[in-house]
């Protein structure tokens, strides 16, 4: 039906090899995974593609109910069986079947897929389900280069692997798929009501996270709870015309990701916005941190007033003597007290950030504390927090004393985006007189 057809045309056009599909109950997630690797099997001859469930029960009955009325009308001899009950031969290819539990997921090494496919990785545990991620399927894809699908329903536990690790990692990729009841074209207004009525009203745990695949985050956990992506992220962000702008960072080292931020305050709407960002891996060159940092800078309409930058004593002095980068070290004499600050000022409203800061909106979205809640939460994605880190050290360092030298008022400034050699984005701005932007729209595209 039609949102199968969708979800088929979004994984097989997406460049991202790691796909999250979060999805309704009844809304055929199965037969679009089983015809979707048949598909595969035959557009690749000499393939491997799996699927996988929490148990081998759970695939035979997944996989081959759904098979069986594909392969009713496939010509003669294409699909077949083979001795083993979890091996079907299609075309020249071969679809294996395998289970997701701690107990065989084992038996689901060897070979190098080119596609493999989790349905309803949300029900086994998250670190079985993170241990048949890391050690058993995606070594199969490196040297493949394919992809890796999970299909599910969200889990009940909100600290599940799928919900910290694959889907901000699908975000940042724009892999991240949603369907809901809603989108389900083969059930009627009645048979929805129903449902819902089953599942205990509108506001049941079980109609969200069935019906509706939400995720619940426990707001104790979560680092920045007041923050929503609806409220804080501004598409059509314009740089104001009375500003300062700072940077700050989180150096990482040799175990954590850097993470630089280019923010600034805006006196007319009395927002402190972030514009600009840059995430490096562990163990990047000074010199192409410092590098890049630069060419950010140079972006900006108004000079960097201050730089604020956590790192060691010695990185500072290299910093200054090998780079001429000079830094100061923010306020972070209170943990907490931070964390607190950057709660209530997106609880505010006070925050405003670019659309472009991807990586800043998702560890906003995604951060977490540890179990004892003494330090942020580390994962594959996210790092040790290191964006949300840098955000919290900016917001206690912002001054909002205006300036005493005022830019030209009558000009407005706008974002747009450029591709650099690096081919990461960044955000540039132009600056255009109000005759040219009827209505206060944007009017045009405008280079500096």
């Amino acid at each position: 039906h039609e949102t199968q057809r969708i979800i088929h045309d979004a994984v097989h056009a997406s460049d991202a090899n790691e796909i999250l599909v979060l999805a309704s109950r009844q809304i055929g997630k199965s037969f679009w995974a089983a015809s979707f690797a048949e598909e595969w099997c035959i557009r690749n001859p000499g393939g491997i593609a799996r699927v996988l469930a929490p148990t081998l029960k759970q695939v035979q009955d997944i996989v081959n109910d759904n098979l069986n009325p594909i392969n009713i009308d496939a010509p003669p001899g294409m699909i077949q069986r083979q001795k083993s009950s979890y091996r079907w031969q299609v075309a020249d290819s071969e679809l294996r079947l395998g289970a997701l539990d701690r107990a065989t997921v084992d038996n689901n090494r060897g070979g190098n897929a080119g596609l493999i496919i989790c349905e309803e990785g949300g029900f086994v545990n998250s670190d079985d389900y993170a241990y048949a991620i890391k050690s058993v399927i995606r070594p199969q894809l490196l040297r493949s280069g394919g992809k890796l699908v999970h299909v599910t329903t969200p889990s009940r536990n909100p600290l599940h692997y799928i919900h910290t690790e694959t889907m901000p990692k699908a975000s940042l990729a724009n892999a991240l798929h949603q369907y809901t009841i809603y989108d389900n074209p083969q059930l009627t207004p009645e048979q929805i009501a129903k449902a819902l009525d089953d599942a205990g009203g509108a506001d049941s745990d079980t109609w969200r996270r069935e019906y509706l695949a939400q995720i619940f985050r426990d707001p104790q956990s979560m680092i920045v709870p007041t923050f929503d992506r609806a409220k804080h992220v501004n598409q059509y962000m314009r740089l104001p015309t009375v500003a300062k702008y700072w940077l700050v960072m989180d150096w990482g080292g040799v175990r954590d990701k850097t993470v630089a931020l280019i923010y600034g305050y805006d006196f007319a709407r009395n927002k402190i916005i972030f514009v600009k960002e840059a995430v490096f891996p562990a163990n990047t060159r000074t010199e192409i941190i410092v590098n890049r940092v630069r060419e950010l800078e140079a972006m900006m309409p108004d000079p960097i007033l201050s730089r604020w930058v956590d790192c060691p004593g010695q990185l500072q002095v290299d910093l200054h003597q090998s780079h001429g980068f000079e830094v100061r070290l923010p306020i972070k004499d209170d943990w907490q007290a931070g964390i607190n600050n950057t709660q209530l000022r997106f609880a505010r409203n006070q925050v405003e950030i670019h659309p472009d800061c991807k990586f800043l909106i998702q560890s906003l979205e995604s951060g977490q504390y540890n179990k004892h809640r003494t330090d942020f939460e580390r994962s594959e994605t996210l790092g040790h927090c290191d964006a949300l880190a840098a955000c919290m050290y900016g917001l206690r360092m912002v001054d909002q004393a205006m300036p005493s030298d005022l830019p030209n008022i009558s000009k407005t400034r706008y974002l747009h985006v450029k591709k650099t050699d690096s081919n990461e984005q960044i955000v540039a701005d132009a600056i255009v007189p109000k005759a040219f932007t009827p209505g206060g729209k944007r009017f045009g595209t405008f280079k500096r």
